[in-house]
């Protein structure tokens, strides 16, 4: 009984290992989710844009962004999949508040499971757009997701 009571704490010990380091260790994989990166470029001439990211249980801070810079974040997507991190954004007397990360912006890049997915965000003079792939500030393909 003694051997066999060994064998099963050495399984479990091993199970918890992994599974500890699946959801401890964001940056190895996420456990039974996607995996987000989320970068956000000013595409502003001359400018410098404010941003304020949160989600319901994190508070991310403000950050400055100037032209041809960009604010980056990761995080893995919850397992009921109802993750959601919005955002204020100004600059001058513009400014816009809009979700950076939530079904609808999911649903239009496409998360893979156990896949690093990326959001790419670029703020321009005429409004805010999407892009699942990193592209030239000018690329036609970025598409436009609402105005200032």
């Amino acid at each position: 009984m003694g051997i066999f009571l060994t064998k099963k704490l050495c399984y479990l010990f091993i199970i918890l290992s992994c599974f500890t380091s699946f959801c401890v260790t964001p940056s190895v994989s996420c456990f039974l989710t996607i995996p987000w990166f989320i970068q956000i470029y000013d595409g502003i001439p001359n400018s410098t844009i404010s941003v304020h990211v949160k989600s319901k249980d994190d508070d991310l801070g403000f950050h400055n962004i100037t032209y041809y810079n960009s604010y980056s974040f990761h995080f893995c997507e919850n397992v009921i999949h109802s993750t959601l991190f919005w955002a204020d954004f100004s600059y001058g007397s513009k400014f816009v508040h809009f979700n950076v990360i939530d079904d609808k912006v999911m649903e239009i890049i496409g998360g893979i499971l156990f896949a690093k997915s990326h959001a790419y965000w670029l703020m321009k003079e005429d409004g805010y757009y999407l892009s699942n792939k990193s592209r030239a500030y000018d690329d036609p393909s970025w598409i436009l997701m609402g105005k200032w």
